[in-house]
């Protein structure tokens, strides 16, 4: 897997310094550099990334900034931000943050990010490990690993496993899920909440060593479980999909079942 990396730094040296680390340690192609953080918040939503390594101290506009920018204006791509600075971490993990590193990389940084990058994205997983989930659809729904009940980071991230799941290897719109589960909300605020969900819930799988896929396809997802999700069987027929968790979707979801 080669990763498409864009970096934003100020410092010109250090720029040419990761590019070159990036490209000789590790499975990264560079497809953008940026001394300005405004230019990069142009360009950026121009370009096909996996990953971007943002400097967090930079005139006019941070890499905290710049992020949050990116992911209002509808970037969902995981984050490494770099800095002299340790006391930026617990702030810069509040927006979509893969890792955080100090400057200046290192060839064993390089390593590190390819494999969290593979774990993000559920690739490393699938050839490592045979974990699974055990999901119960109808009535009083759950999801566990092993005996215990999985601890979702909020409860819009809890919906759209379910929503994903129950459309799984098929791609679901964008707008569609927006439609479905952000109803009477703002388009931009929908995106950004949309964006952010996802990245709670890669995060998720990752810390869990679970290899469920979720995949960026033109204007929308493809959850895949990677034979990895148990599903209970339906009891009797007059069990509800999602019942104890309802859902306005999952209500019509059932009737036309």
């Amino acid at each position: 897997m080669m990763w498409k990396v864009v970096i934003v730094e100020d410092e010109k040296p250090i720029l040419g310094l990761h590019a070159r680390l990036l490209e000789t340690y590790g499975p990264f192609q560079i497809v953008g550099c940026f001394e300005s953080p405004f230019e990069a918040l142009q360009e950026i939503p121009k370009l096909d990334v996996d990953v971007l390594v943002l400097d967090i101290e930079m005139p006019r506009m941070t890499g905290l900034q710049l992020a949050q920018n990116l992911v209002e204006n509808g970037i969902d791509v995981p984050v490494v931000f770099s800095t002299a600075h340790k006391q930026y971490a617990i702030e810069a993990f509040r927006v979509q943050a893969l890792d955080y590193i100090l400057k200046p990389m290192t060839p064993n940084i390089v390593k590190q990010l390819d494999e969290r990058l593979q774990k993000y994205y559920g690739l490393k997983s699938q050839h490592t490990h045979k974990n699974e989930l055990h999901v119960r659809l109808y009535d009083d729904a759950f999801v566990k690993k092993g005996e215990q009940l999985i601890k979702w980071p909020t409860r819009i991230t809890e919906e759209l496993f379910y929503y994903f799941l129950l459309h799984e290897g098929k791609l679901c719109l964008k707008w569609r899920i927006i439609d479905d589960l952000w109803t009477n909300v703002e388009d931009k605020r929908a995106l950004s909440n949309l964006y952010n969900t996802i990245y709670r819930m890669r995060q998720l799988f990752m810390e869990l060593d679970i290899p469920i896929v979720i995949e960026r396809i033109n204007d929308g997802y493809m959850m895949k479980a990677n034979n990895s999700i148990l599903l209970e069987p339906k009891e009797g027929p007059d069990s509800v999909l999602l019942k104890s968790k309802g859902y306005l979707w999952a209500y019509r979801w059932d009737s036309i079942e």
